[in-house]
């Protein structure tokens, strides 16, 4: 009995309970639109979600697009980089050509000056000494011609 009492007393209080927070049609219809409010707002939110998704796909095949050409950039820069290292180490080496080039054209013009200088004095000599000459050989003409009277 006990047992009866108790479940009568239960059955009760449920009966209690949903008479008292009772739902009425008004409030079922209110529920049924908020409910279609809220999955249309889900609706949205999924295309909403379906669209930044497709814009998020797309900028990182972009950003990697960005990143090959990023790279082949890089690859040609370093390959001009090698050039131009090659071209200033040739540039190097001309400048070096041309300094000694140069300093052995000084040296040059220092020998061809130097020896300028000793064929003047050598000339001076050989005029001299054809003058000298020419006054011997006036001197044996002279003496011939006495020796020959």
């Amino acid at each position: 009995m006990i047992k009866e009492m108790r479940i009568f007393t239960f059955v009760m209080a449920l009966g209690l309970a949903l008479a008292l927070t009772g739902c009425n049609k008004a409030e079922l219809t209110d529920l049924k639109a908020a409910l279609e409010k809220t999955e249309s707002e889900r609706d949205n939110l999924q295309t909403q979600v379906k669209t930044v998704t497709q814009t998020r796909d797309l900028l990182q095949k972009q950003v990697k697009e960005l990143a090959d050409s990023r790279d082949q950039l890089q690859r040609q820069i370093e390959g001009l980089t090698e050039s131009r290292d090659a071209l200033q180490n040739q540039a190097d080496e001309l400048t070096l050509s041309r300094d000694a080039a140069v300093v052995e054209a000084r040296n040059a013009k220092q020998r061809i000056d130097a020896l300028a200088t000793q064929l003047d004095a050598e000339t001076k000599k050989v005029r001299e000494l054809q003058s000298q000459l020419k006054q011997v050989q006036t001197a044996i003409a002279e003496l011939q011609k006495k020796f020959t009277l």
